[in-house]
């Protein structure tokens, strides 16, 4: 079982739908007053020890709406996550409801992290995407209070056809309010938002670039939502950089391989239902708040349960079951693509997903474990060490922004016909990602045509340090 089979990293609770906002992209489609039917404060709570119950560490709590701050409760759910050890952040609507009292009640009830919406440079494009004059204004004056009683901040931009003309210029203005994150959400059409807002997988590609360079000197963490090949541009920019030959505008001086991020970052992608658990107002459990799709509900069903043996939640955890490129592609294991705009797209959550422009090469992997004959051939190549560690090299630590290879934890690599022994270690004792590491190499392998079963071992004789990096 990995990381993200046995828990998500983020879970997102819809507290409630009600909110004084008229967005035109609501995911929720917001409504003037609370629903009567959403979970009532003693569910919340119990869905709150059903997210610590996923183990230790905790996912991240998301309190989001509508408006959670329309809820009178949610000073006490997250004085609650708190004390059950859960981090908790909140999604407060732009609204003048957002008073220092209030956000100094969440500071000293445990609140983890603040994030706000700002989609436009200016006031006048801001408030026409949110529906409401005065918004940007509000925005703005919660920042500042935030920033005064010391909540750390994360700021949150739609990525669509209406905002993508404001980006560069939100920069400065990031640079000035200094988040600890500035992520990027990526438009699908679901809720109210149109498929006409939605770029194009092109633009999309382009956006990313821009975006992967902005993360290479900027003060605060970038990244994406529902546009999981950032991974792929990024690391791409990162080789390039390395080799001295910079591509799309990455500098070959860039330390962005080696400056820690901003902020404590999942291994992989973390993607719907993979990494990821939304539960809306009414209690629905669903893969995403962008993949609605129901399977159970909180009241009737335990939540744990639910994201680990769920036929839909484990097939979107399983690379093998892509379609169309995402299926072939190399980077399907840590990146899998938006299933929610492959939903939105086809009515298939495991189909291709249409934002991505990247055309994975012949020979890669496909969902039918990566084992289709090269070129044609009816024989498969020969499975060498050489090959094997080639193709390690797709296996990025996203941390260091280096392949296993690079980092040296290779070891070794026996073949021996279609079986593949890796003896492998890991970075310092306590990294993140020690609980997936070792199953990416192996799926790394697995997916080469010709291999039919891998062994990763793993050792620490001798002990990895830094200093491989550099003898490399």
């Amino acid at each position: 079982m990995t990381t993200f089979d046995r828990a998500p990293f983020i879970v997102v609770w819809e507290t409630t739908r009600a909110c004084a906002l008229a967005c035109v992209h609501c995911r929720a489609e917001a409504i003037p007053r609370r629903d009567a039917a959403e979970l009532t404060t003693e569910e919340g709570r119990r869905l709150i020890d059903r997210v610590a119950a996923f183990g230790d560490p905790p996912p991240i709590l998301v309190l989001t709406g509508g408006d959670p701050l329309r809820r009178p409760d949610i000073v006490d759910l997250v004085a609650h996550a708190r004390r059950r050890g859960v981090t908790a952040s909140l999604t407060p609507s732009g609204t003048a409801s957002v008073t220092e009292e209030k956000l100094r009640a969440l500071r000293d009830a445990g609140l983890g992290r603040l994030a706000v919406s700002l989609d436009g440079a200016t006031a006048a494009a801001h408030d026409a995407f949110r529906g409401v004059r005065g918004s940007h204004r509000h925005t703005l004056r919660i920042l500042e209070r935030a920033r005064a009683l010391g909540l750390p901040l994360q700021v949150n931009t739609t990525v669509c056809r209406q905002t993508v003309e404001d980006l560069a210029a939100l920069v400065p203005q990031m640079e000035a309010v200094q988040p600890v994150l500035w992520a990027l959400f990526f438009l699908i059409p679901v809720g109210r938002a149109q498929v006409n807002q939605a770029l194009s997988a092109g633009e999309i590609e382009g956006v990313l670039h821009w975006a992967a360079a902005l993360a290479e000197y900027a003060p605060f963490g970038v990244k994406t939502t529902e546009a999981p090949q950032y991974l792929r541009v990024a690391a791409m920019r990162r080789r390039a950089a390395r080799s001295g030959s910079p591509a799309d505008g990455a500098s070959a001086g860039s330390r962005a391989a080696t400056r820690p991020d901003a902020i404590g970052r999942a291994g992989r992608a973390v993607t719907d239902g993979n990494g990821f658990v939304f539960i809306d107002h009414r209690g629905e459990i669903c893969p995403s708040g962008f993949l609605p799709i129901p399977v159970a509900n909180a009241r009737e069903r335990d939540l744990v349960a639910v994201y680990r043996e769920d036929p839909l939640f484990r097939a979107l955890r399983d690379p093998m079951r892509l379609g169309g490129r995402c299926g072939r592609c190399e980077g399907r294991e840590r990146c899998g693509g938006s299933r929610a705009r492959a939903y939105a797209a086809t009515g298939d959550p495991l189909a291709e997903d249409p934002g991505c422009a990247y055309e994975p090469a012949a020979g890669q992997g496909s969902s039918s474990r990566g084992r289709e004959i090269v070129g044609g051939s009816d024989v498969a190549p020969d499975v060498t060490p050489e090959r094997v560690t080639e193709a390690l090299r797709a296996v990025v630590d996203p941390e260091l922004g280096l392949s296993v290879v690079d980092l040296g934890l290779i070891y070794g690599v026996a073949v021996e016909g279609g079986a593949v022994r890796v003896t492998m270690t890991l970075t310092a004792p306590g990294c993140p990602l020690h609980g997936v590491m070792a199953d990416w190499v192996r799926r790394a392998v697995l997916g080469m045509a010709g291999v039919e079963e891998v062994d990763v071992r793993l050792t620490f004789d001798p002990p990895w340090t830094p200093a491989r990096i550099e003898s490399r």
